[in-house]
């Protein structure tokens, strides 16, 4: 707010020194209807008064409207022109006594209209001054244009509920007659117009008739009938200015050419020919009315784009209703930025797809206008954009020689795109299955996590890893890879020597062998293997790593890494001097063991402890550098520290090469923060100083204003942004060319030379881990328990509930809550209506029945006692007759009965017995299951499989303890749980 207000003030101190120089220098003509003429002023040294074009004309009938060009370039200076599109702001700044307006999109076209009424000779020279021309309704197409007829309200967003305003009339270029169609000095009519901005004739279908108009004749245009009417030129109307061109240039469609040579028919189908392959892949709009491709990470200019999808059977991608199609999640588009077919060449502000037939308008914002650059690209970002600012996309203006993503579209898909073509030089595990969480084994909300574990195999912990043995299993290298899939694992996987001897000699282990090493022998599949595409070269295939095996690792006696063909690498526990590595033909059979990183939270976030323990580096040294920033004390082992996390990350591979689609992923993301209700506020701000200005005293003209600096303050948000990762992609390749002379620390090298940019700090602030994939993994502590205590996942989520939804039982300092709580809803913050609307879409069932009571500081309810029992269902039931009652947890006791887990006690208090019968529905051994109540008078208690509806959608009571609710009563400004 005092930012606003200072800024704001240096504004108008430049406003009236500007208007006090100026009073000395000139003679100011006022703000009114009626124009008085600058008087000339004298040549000086520092500005140079442009040379009068030729304004004469061989139209006699547009004498009047070249005189009076001719006259206000005589009097002026190139100074005084308006370049480029202005905010409002900057309109109301201007010390020139030029009509006020705004400048506003038609269609494809852009056009300024004034919020004054004015005459005639003001409207050309308003024009003049921003370098465009009086309005021409020349062609078809203007005269049709729906802001152009009488039901002209709909579209004008600016007047129709200014009471003071009437848009009735409005000025054009036109004079009576033309060469074909001279004046009819009999009659004094005539039946065409000749149009002065662009010197076209019109012929019209109707008669003027001049009556008792003598020269010079001003046409105005007469919206409820579409016809042009003499009129008197001191008449004040409002007025329209618009561009000299009328449309942008683009190649000739002649240049967009097929090249039949590069493509080859092999069993009636067409592909590309070897060595001429570009990656990419095919989508079908959702509108059926195109294919896309999207190329890969090939980076383009503009016209080697066109040039290159004309080569294929497609045109450029257009920008029109279809591409909203990409406005999703899992968009095939990787979310950077990729070239159109649109561009404003040879014609500021308007936009065309070249070689398409669709003329559509472009339902979106285009930012940078106001820069340079002539051709316009599309990023599509991501999820978190979506929900921030209501849409995944931004379109801009860039200059048509940047290196962006290519994109094509056509009618249909011309070639097949071959399967399976991997290039050894990337970081790539192709060929192998999908890997597939199965969220039947999962709380996918409000984080996914592992329910009860213990039930699929032995855990242990050591090395910053858990792992997991599973039962009695044995399986193929693809069967151990599916299998550690669906629990959210991997396969093991050694990142260097340093793990491999953790793994022998671990320093802290949940559960040791009698020797003191992992509880593991015999042959354990690994990650590792090679593909089909690049025999003998062996990388590890995980979620998060999937580098080249490095060559420091210990391999079996005998074994040649290089000989593998369809080889899977296993790692034998049975060597007495070390876990070594073998290869063995991927279709044996050996044991199954699966890794995640151990912890709670981002899987990166979680490696860091890894690599920092493994190349000794502090904690405080770690984050000394980490939070300074100041690299330059760090030593080698911190280099080494980084290599390691880069190689996790995907960084970085095979020691000196970059992953680019990690890259351009993570330069997606440097569109956010993004807080549009802060840069409404900054704006509003405004507001009373809005209204003191005479041409803003309506509210429909201060929204306006609001409207038109929001969408100026979104333009320079993108612009730079756009700017940002253009600058982003040179750096990397010249970074990465500077580090690589160094195997060992090129990661640090590679970084700190990235850092070293000013403009790029922005960057580094871009990596959102919420993106990335989290750990699923319980901690130790929940390895062996028969309950899901999602103690470790829930540490920032609790808030209280209001005291008056809450009931006291008695002495005994239980309470319970008077009303089920709606799993569904969540609360909302966000005071944009559109906002919220969205956001609301995107955030429902935010939560589950396993955990929103914990959320609340309480628990499930579960009774003690049978009267308990009885008294909490009763009062559940009164209260919600055909609610299905969700109880706590329980598991199945060594005497073959029932025990609460009391979520918010200790969940192994043996005491906690289920007073009450319980009838076990379907067989629930093995599985999580939950206690429910159905329907009815009578107290029931059934043990039921935790099903989607039951864990997600149904309404819970909760139970609570004094301490918890004493706490919250205690602390107000705590954040409470509302409906």
């Amino acid at each position: 707010m005092v930012k606003a207000q200072f800024a704001l003030l240096v504004l108008l101190t430049i406003y009236f020194a500007t208007d006090v120089w100026s009073a000395t220098t000139r003679k100011r003509r006022p703000r009114t209807t009626t124009t008085v003429a600058k008087p000339i002023r004298r040549m000086t040294t520092t500005k140079r008064r442009p040379t009068p074009p030729n304004t004469d004309s061989s139209y006699p009938f547009c004498r009047n409207y070249n005189q009076i060009k001719r006259k206000l370039l005589e009097i002026t200076y190139s100074d005084d022109f308006v370049v480029g599109k202005r905010t409002l702001l900057a309109e109301l700044l201007d010390p020139k006594p030029i009509p006020q307006g705004s400048f506003s999109k038609r269609g494809n076209r852009v056009f300024f209209e004034s919020i004054e009424k004015v005459d005639y000779k003001t409207a050309v020279e308003s024009c003049q001054y921003r370098k465009l021309q009086l309005l021409a309704l020349d062609t078809p197409g203007e005269i049709n244009n729906q802001f152009f007829t009488s039901n002209w309200t709909v579209v004008d967003y600016m007047h129709h509920n200014d009471s003071a305003a009437d848009m009735e009339f409005l000025w054009t270029s036109a004079v009576p007659c033309s060469k074909s169609d001279p004046l009819n000095k009999t009659t004094n009519s005539c039946s065409s117009v000749t149009w002065c901005s662009s010197k076209v004739e019109t012929r019209l279908d109707y008669t003027l008739n001049l009556g008792q108009f003598s020269p010079p004749y001003c046409l105005i245009y007469k919206r409820s009938t579409k016809q042009l009417v003499p009129t008197n030129c001191s008449f004040g109307s409002f007025f329209m200015c618009e561009l000299p061109c009328s449309k942008p240039i683009c190649p000739p469609e002649k240049m967009c050419i097929k090249d039949e040579s590069i493509f080859e028919v092999v069993d009636g189908k067409t592909y590309m020919k070897p060595g001429r392959e570009i990656r990419g892949k095919w989508e079908k709009s959702k509108f059926n009315s195109s294919y896309y491709f999207f190329l890969g990470e090939k980076l383009v200019t503009w016209t080697e784009n066109w040039k290159t999808c004309c080569s294929l059977g497609l045109k450029p991608l257009s920008l029109g209703e279809d591409i909203t199609h990409f406005d999703r999640s899992k968009s095939p588009m990787q979310g950077v930025v990729y070239w159109t077919a649109m561009t404003r060449a040879e014609c500021p502000y308007q936009f065309e797809n070249c070689f398409q037939e669709n003329k559509e308008e472009f339902p979106m914002p285009i930012y940078g206008t106001k820069e340079g650059g002539s051709c316009v690209a599309i990023s599509v970002r991501d999820d978190v954009a979506r929900a921030t600012i209501g849409t995944g996309m931004a379109v801009k203006v860039i200059v048509c020689t940047s290196k962006l993503l290519m994109a094509c579209e056509g009618p249909t898909q011309t070639f097949e795109v071959r399967e399976n073509i991997v290039s050894c030089d990337t970081p790539e595990c192709s060929g192998i299955p999908d890997c597939v969480m199965d969220d039947s084994k999962f709380l996918t909300r409000p984080v996914r996590v592992l329910l009860n574990p213990s039930r699929y195999g032995r855990w242990s912990s050591s090395c910053d890893m858990s792992f997991l043995q599973l039962n009695n299993e044995l399986g193929t290298w693809d069967e151990a890879y599916k299998r550690c899939c669906s629990h959210g694992m991997d396969l093991m996987s050694i990142q260097n020597s340093n793990q491999q001897n953790c793994l022998y000699k671990p320093p802290t282990i949940s559960i040791l062998s009698n020797n003191g090493r992992l509880p593991y022998n015999g042959h354990i599949w690994t990650s590792g293997r090679d593909v089909e595409a690049c025999r003998g070269r062996l990388r590890w295939c995980t979620g998060y790593l999937n580098d080249y095996i490095k060559k420091d690792v210990v391999w079996k006696k005998g074994v040649d890494p290089k000989s593998a063909n369809n080889s899977c690498v296993y790692i034998d526990f049975d060597d007495p001097d070390l876990p070594s590595l073998g290869l063995a033909d991927c279709s044996e059979k050996k044991q199954i063991v699966c890794e995640a990183p151990g912890g709670v939270g981002y899987k990166s976030q979680m490696h860091l402890f890894f690599c920092r323990k493994s190349f000794k580096v502090t904690q405080s040294e770690a984050g000394k550098i980490w939070n300074t920033g100041d690299i330059s004390q760090a030593g080698y082992g911190f280099k080494k520290m980084v290599q390691c996390l880069a190689e996790y990350l995907g960084l970085v591979y095979d020691s000196t090469k970059i992953n680019e689609h990690v890259y351009l992923s993570m330069m997606s993301r440097m569109f956010f923060p993004f807080d549009r209700t802060e840069m409404l506020n900054s704006v509003r701000d405004k507001r009373e100083w809005l209204m003191s200005q005479p041409t803003l005293n309506s509210t429909r003209s201060i929204m306006k204003f609001i409207s038109e600096a929001t969408e100026d303050t979104m333009d320079d948000f993108f612009s730079g942004h756009f700017q940002l990762a253009a600058e982003m992609i040179r750096k990397i390749y010249d970074c990465r060319d500077i580090a690589k002379t160094n195997e060992e620390t090129f990661a640090f090298d590679f970084l700190q030379c990235l850092v070293q940019s000013e403009r790029l700090n922005r960057f580094w602030n871009a990596y959102n881990f919420e993106l990335e994939r989290p750990s699923v993994i319980p901690l130790v502590d929940e390895f062996f328990s028969p309950c899901s205590t999602f103690q470790n996942f829930l540490q920032n989520t609790s808030f209280c509930m209001p005291n008056d939804f809450l009931a006291g039982l008695g002495q005994t300092g239980i309470f319970i809550s008077t009303l089920p709580i709606n799993v569904k809803r969540v609360k909302y913050r966000n005071s944009l209506n559109l906002t919220i609307y969205r956001l609301k879409l995107l955030l429902q069932f935010r939560t589950s029945s396993y955990t929103a009571c914990l959320e609340r500081n309480g628990a499930l309810p579960y009774a003690e006692t049978k009267k308990l029992f009885d008294f909490m269902y009763n009062f559940f039931r009164s209260q919600a007759p055909n609610l299905t009652i969700i109880w706590d947890q329980a598991y199945m006791n060594s005497i073959g009965g029932f025990t609460w887990c009391a979520s918010n006690n200790n969940p192994y208090n043996l005491f906690n017995s289920v007073a009450v019968p319980v009838d076990v529905i379907k067989e629930v051994s093995g599985s999580p299951l939950m206690l429910v109540s159905l329907p009815g008078p009578e107290p029931n208690l059934h043990a039921v499989p935790a099903t989607d509806e039951l864990k997600y959608e149904t309404d819970v009571f909760c139970r609570f303890s004094i301490n918890p609710v004493a706490y919250c009563q205690s602390n107000p400004a705590l954040q409470r749980w509302e409906y």
